[in-house]
């Protein structure tokens, strides 16, 4: 029985440091910035949700273009023979794409082509002809392909995973924050019609 009294007593006081303790701690946390600047230091995103988004409510969306960036093309040494011969190889299709805050962001990406060639240019093509040319590079360390075009889908730096001749590019480097992941497949030459 005075054990029981005890450990009743002991609880008690417990539970009373433990409510004084979360009382202090939430009177010292600092107030809520309203600011679209992320709070932590370093820390980047293609873009800041501000405000509330219930457990209820729909995944948050935005159809907008990602923001054009400089991709230094040129800071790298030149891709490698390798390289070079992969990508020039036949016409590669960005033929899916994924991003949580945008679902539909795939249908920036499936009617277009790209074809590379060796001496590091490529095509964007859509319907068989191009309509965008630029430069690109490979960051053999980093495993990063670098596309610079006009078109804001497609220029940026991407993580790239390679299993034959399906990649997938993932926009998680320095340079691009965008979270999208294209899966482009490659074709040893256009499909009829297109």
């Amino acid at each position: 029985m005075k054990i029981n009294i005890f450990l009743a007593f002991l609880v008690a006081i417990l539970g009373w440091a433990t409510c004084k303790n979360l009382q202090s701690t939430q009177q010292e946390a600092p107030a809520e910035t309203t600011s679209a600047t992320p709070v932590l230091p370093g820390w980047k995103a293609s873009r800041v949700i501000e405000g509330e988004n219930p457990d209820t409510a729909g995944t948050y969306q935005v159809d907008e273009p990602p923001a054009y960036v400089q991709v230094p093309v040129g800071a790298l040494p030149p891709a490698t023979a390798s390289h070079r011969a992969y990508l020039s190889t036949g016409y590669w299709h960005l033929n899916m794409a994924f991003q949580p805050s945008d679902t539909t962001i795939h249908k920036h990406y499936q009617k277009k082509w790209l074809k590379f060639r060796e001496d590091q240019t490529f095509d964007v093509l859509i319907a068989g002809k191009p309509v965008d040319t630029g430069r690109w590079n490979w960051d053999e360390e980093k495993n990063e392909i670098y596309l610079s075009c006009s078109d804001p889908y497609i220029n940026n730096t991407w993580s790239v995973i390679e299993k034959g001749f399906v990649m997938i590019w993932k926009g998680n480097t320095a340079l691009n924050v965008t979270g999208i992941q294209v899966r482009v497949v490659g074709a040893g030459s256009l499909p009829a019609g297109n």
